[in-house]
């Protein structure tokens, strides 16, 4: 792709870069190598601290930059701090994600620290706080990316963004989760997954958003069909000692396995017969993406982005949030059915393979980047 980005300078800044940045994180480094990828020179800044994700940034020869600030602050002396140290960097363009740093980054916009600002909204909890301190910014973004279309028509509605600068653009995949690879059987004797069915898998942060208790609760029902199923939990998080007691009280510590962070997702989900998305909250869920474009079924709860990457009973199963009831028997539908659910699987290939690759990302991102060019210019 031409580099029609070249030579802008863009700073692109998030909250922090540890590991428990989870998806959001990872998306971030996804966007600060795809706008350098299109010829952008590209810092990336953190307001409060680094960790695992900023290495790997630098070491990808990133310039950063972390400011020590308040990690959670709608303050002013934070934005001020931020401005300051814009101005004196005179970036082109700031590329903001999340809430605080979008915050932050419209008042500098508003007092005249950066030229031109896009901000990009992965986090779907949209407090009254969010409305109230965002409400005398909302005109001030240039552009306004949300990663799925149900994601940003909440944030329009509630936040009040113009309509008419809002984007949609879905996070891509790395190519190595449309390489169809072959069944690691080391992975699976690791895992003891010999004479085991159906395999199920959630990837997620191990917090109260993600649902683990309704998808714990839900496997009793399975267990009382398949004695032999297994459920596998990839994540780290706070609730990790409670989720394994609630594991335990169900009578289910044969039947779940907590394997903490993988660095092999690819190869675990080529083992799965079923993706399951318990979720409470999602903007768009990468790992539903990624179980897609592994052309696995999925059962999900009908969080932003599922719901637009699902169309129900054609490429997935979508049920109620909380309906514990409803996700047993949707995953039943599936381990009883192994024909539709291959169907189901074929779909959401070809579904994530039109829409999660590396290249339609950046068509789209550029093409967001050079409208909002134009628009200033104009």
């Amino acid at each position: 792709m031409a580099q029609n980005l070249e030579g802008l300078r863009i700073v692109t800044i998030t909250t922090t870069l540890d590991r428990k940045a989870g998806g959001a994180g990872v998306a971030f480094a996804l966007y600060a190598r795809a706008l350098r990828t299109l010829g952008a020179n590209v810092e990336v800044w953190t307001i409060s601290g680094g960790g695992p994700l900023l290495d790997e940034l630098a070491a990808d020869g990133f310039p950063n930059r972390i400011l020590g600030l308040a990690k959670h602050s709608h303050r002013f002396s934070t934005s001020r701090a931020l401005a300051k140290a814009l101005a004196e960097h005179k970036p082109d363009w700031v590329h903001a994600h999340n809430y605080e740093p979008a915050l932050h980054a419209s008042r500098a916009r508003k007092w005249g620290a950066i030229p031109g600002l896009i901000v990009t909204h992965h986090d779907p909890r949209l407090r009254w706080t969010r409305r109230l301190f965002n409400w005398p910014y909302r005109n001030v973004p240039d552009a306004i990316i949300v990663p799925s279309a149900s994601g940003a028509r909440a944030y329009q509605r509630w936040l009040r963004f113009p309509a008419e600068r809002m984007s949609v653009l879905a996070n891509p995949l790395p190519d190595v989760f449309f390489a169809d690879p072959a069944r690691d059987e080391a992975v699976a004797g690791e895992l003891g997954l010999s004479g085991r069915y159906p395999v199920m898998a959630w990837v997620g942060r191990l917090g109260r958003l993600k649902g683990h208790a309704d998808l714990l609760q839900a496997m009793t029902s399975i267990v009382g069909r398949y004695p032999r199923a297994l459920l596998l939990l990839v994540g780290r998080g706070k609730l990790e000692e409670e989720l394994h007691q609630l594991t335990n009280k169900l009578g289910l510590s044969e039947n779940v396995r907590f394997l903490g962070h993988r660095s092999d997702v690819p190869a675990l989900l080529a083992l799965l017969d079923i993706f399951v998305c318990p979720s409470h909250g999602e903007v768009l869920c990468t790992a539903i993406s990624e179980a897609m474009a592994m052309g696995k079924p999925v059962v999900s709860t009908t969080v932003w982005g599922a719901e637009d990457q699902i169309r129900h009973e054609e490429s997935g199963l979508l049920v109620p949030i909380g309906d514990v009831r409803a996700l047993g028997e949707a995953i039943l539908r599936l381990a009883d059915d192994r024909d539709f659910a291959e169907r189901l699987g074929r779909s959401a290939e070809a579904y994530a393979r039109d829409r999660f690759t590396g290249a339609t990302f950046l068509d789209n991102l550029l093409r967001i980047y050079l409208g909002v060019i134009a628009r200033r210019r104009a």
